[in-house]
């Protein structure tokens, strides 16, 4: 368990903060959908060079959802990571498939 991980979860059970509905995970290379974990935003490359970001759609369906983080791609985004790998995306995540819903994350939350 990363060190980050234990302060997190340390400051979740004393109620300092509330628990993440997300985490960020690093990888070098794209993962297969089935290694995608819910509450896991999986971001490929390193930390000076972030290439995506993916995670399942908080909505329920399901959908792994793939985001470049590629500035010269359009449309891209950024993740920020704090101290406790909880991310903030940004701009907002809209789905256009049949669940298509809306939304930002925030600080983890």
């Amino acid at each position: 368990m990363r060190f980050s991980s234990w302060i997190r979860q340390l400051l979740v059970w004393m109620r300092h903060i509330r628990q993440p509905d997300f985490v960020v995970k690093r990888v070098a290379v794209h993962p297969l959908p089935a290694a995608v974990k819910p509450g896991v935003i999986v971001v490929v490359g390193d930390r000076q060079r972030q290439k995506w970001a993916c995670f399942q759609c908080p909505g329920g369906c399901g959908e792994v959802i793939k985001l470049s983080l590629n500035a010269k791609r359009s449309p891209c985004w950024e993740v920020e990571v704090d101290g406790l790998d909880c991310p903030t995306i940004s701009p907002s995540v809209r789905q256009l498939n049949s669940c298509g819903c809306h939304f930002w994350i925030r600080q983890g939350q």
